[in-house]
């Protein structure tokens, strides 16, 4: 070799060498983070993984929504060696097709989720296929073990990869409070890129747990009922609520059709609503104590007094108002024991309109009560300012408002508490360190004063025993209450076609543990407050005198004061 040969070849090689020097110190010392990253990547893969979601309890010590431990099955296509044989023996494993998991496994990407939520021992069968490529990842399944019972309460729930995240209901309201902290794993790949082990580097924390003021068994009776009643009065929804007038506590919170909170894709959202609580409708004639209240408060009527109610109606601003009372001349009192249209209005129109209004205003009316629920309905209540000729009939007929069946009973727990209007509660503890609990089940305001709450009670109770609500009359309990028969707005005005049936009332008097409100929502067969929603008031209460253990109150008769006269039918209506 000539000697230009050589030292050509030498330098080729120095060249080379320092290339490579130069290679390996880019590698090492510019770039050494990135590949020592890259590296550690195809070693190791970092899993983040929710803990269990807290659990959803009744105050009768029922579970109405938990977690249950379950595994996500992660597969390494490129560890397959035959994704179609795997497939197959995969798929009735996970109750899939086969050809759409071979072809997931063929032209997916190369990490591919199996199943998830599956139960442990399916996961262990799987992975028994391919070893090397399955990992088993810990998964949490929502259930609900009550089924539909108090649904559009607890709501539901949706996923995002391994995350559960609260659509609806409590599981909306309070997600943050029961999905707790995520648990964070590290996949660690041998040099092969099998997954020898799952390693957990970061604890996480398990989601707090929720107790409600619901009971689970008086919810189920009340939603039992509410049933029978949709189906024996072709009605298109019904609603109920429990609550103790003392507390504020919510017992109950039934709103029908309902939905299977494990699978609400098949049911119409419109069966997610919470209807006592995020729909407001008319009130009908269950407003008319408070209208009472209003002129008893402003001295407008006179003791003694009696309103002309024979002529089955009265005539204001050239329209003619039906009166279903049967005629005579009423008192205040009675005027609400058998729910004269004509008596209310007459006593509505002497009322100065603010203050009229301030009544209204004062039961919490046109206002969110606070319960801990979302996007609650503040129901309408229109200003004077906007007010017509017949606004005050209006309201006092329950026609130019609207109130949710919660605020109704809210109201109905004011007469029955001696005048304080109270912040529901439906949410009694949550197991949180780091999270303040919303006040609830506080009193507002005093909105009646003692004497004029008992006189609305000796009225109530009337109405019960010899008015219009005799069909919500309980077996050895006082109960005091009043009906209600309104008429909805369609396309901005009233028909005779669209009604809602209620009944608004508390028991046992003379101490009262319980109001139930009782709404019905275009009932076809009957649409009289009297006749379809008491009976199922009565039932509903029934239940929760047997499971609250209630004792009996008899049936004396509280007289109404100032009633006077003779007793009179209750009319031929039922309002």
């Amino acid at each position: 070799m000539s000697r230009r040969r050589l030292w050509a070849v030498v330098m080729a090689l120095v060249a080379g060498g320092l290339a490579v020097v130069g290679r390996a110190t880019q590698v090492a010392v510019v770039d050494g983070a990135e590949w020592r990253d890259r590296a550690q990547r195809q070693h190791e893969q970092v899993i983040e993984v929710p803990g269990p979601r807290g659990s959803i309890l009744s105050a009768d010590g029922y579970v109405l929504a938990t977690s249950l431990e379950r595994v996500a099955i992660q597969a390494d296509t490129q560890r397959i060696s035959d994704p179609a044989l795997f497939a197959h023996a995969a798929a009735p494993l996970l109750d899939l097709d086969g050809d759409e998991l071979a072809r997931r496994l063929v032209d997916g990407p190369r990490t591919v989720w199996l199943a998830k939520q599956a139960p442990a021992v399916v996961g262990d069968a799987v992975r028994e296929l391919a070893p090397t490529a399955v990992a088993l990842v810990p998964d949490f399944a929502r259930v609900y073990p009550m089924g539909a019972v108090a649904a559009p309460v607890i709501g539901f729930v949706g996923r995002e990869e391994l995350r559960t995240i609260g659509r609806a209901g409590l599981e909306h309201h309070f997600d943050a409070v029961l999905a707790g902290e995520p648990q964070t794993f590290l996949a660690v790949n041998d040099a092969i890129q099998r997954k020898v082990r799952l390693e957990r580097v970061e604890a996480g924390r398990a989601g707090c747990d929720l107790e409600l003021a619901l009971h689970a068994r008086l919810q189920a009776a009340s939603e039992v009922e509410l049933e029978r009643a949709l189906v024996d009065l072709d009605a298109d929804a019904a609603s109920a609520v429990v609550l103790d007038p003392h507390s504020g506590a919510v017992l109950a919170l039934a709103s029908l059709p309902s939905f299977d909170p494990a699978a609400p894709g098949q049911a119409e959202p419109e069966r997610w609503r919470l209807r006592p609580v995020q729909d407001a409708i008319e009130p009908g004639s269950t407003v008319k104590p408070l209208v009472a209240a209003a002129a008893l408060s402003t001295g407008t009527v006179r003791p003694g007094e009696r309103f002309d109610c024979r002529d089955r109606g009265t005539r204001l601003a050239g329209y003619w108002i039906r009166d279903h009372a049967a005629p005579g001349m009423y008192t205040i009192d009675e005027v609400v024991v058998f729910s004269a249209n004509a008596g209310i209005i007459e006593i509505a129109e002497r009322v100065p309109q603010e203050r009229l209004w301030s009544a209204f205003a004062a039961f919490g009316f046109g206002q969110r009560s606070g319960i801990e629920f979302p996007a609650e309905a503040a129901g309408m209540l229109p200003g004077v300012a906007g007010w017509s000729r017949l606004s005050r009939a209006g309201f006092a007929l329950g026609q130019e408002l609207t109130v949710t069946p919660l605020q109704l009973a809210l109201a109905y727990a004011a007469i029955a508490n001696g005048g304080w209007l109270l912040e529901p509660c439906l949410l009694t503890r949550a197991a949180a360190d780091d999270w303040s609990m919303p006040s609830s089940g506080r009193r507002r305001a005093r909105v009646l004063d003692p004497a004029l709450a008992a006189r609305l009670t000796g009225m109530l109770e009337a109405v019960v025993e010899e008015g219009t609500g005799t069909a919500a009359r309980v077996p050895g309990l006082r109960v005091a209450g009043k009906t209600g028969t309104a008429q909805r707005a369609v396309a901005g005005g009233f028909d005779d076609d669209h009604h809602v049936a209620w009944f608004a009332g508390f028991l046992p008097l003379p101490d009262p543990r319980l109001v139930i409100v009782v709404s019905v929502e275009n009932p076809r067969a009957d649409f009289w407050g009297a006749t379809t929603a008491a009976p199922v008031f009565a039932r509903i209460a029934e239940a929760a005198a047997t499971q609250l253990d209630l004792a009996p109150s008899g049936h004396e008769v509280v007289q109404a004061a100032d009633r006077g006269g003779a007793t009179r039918s209750a009319g031929e209506g039922g309002a």
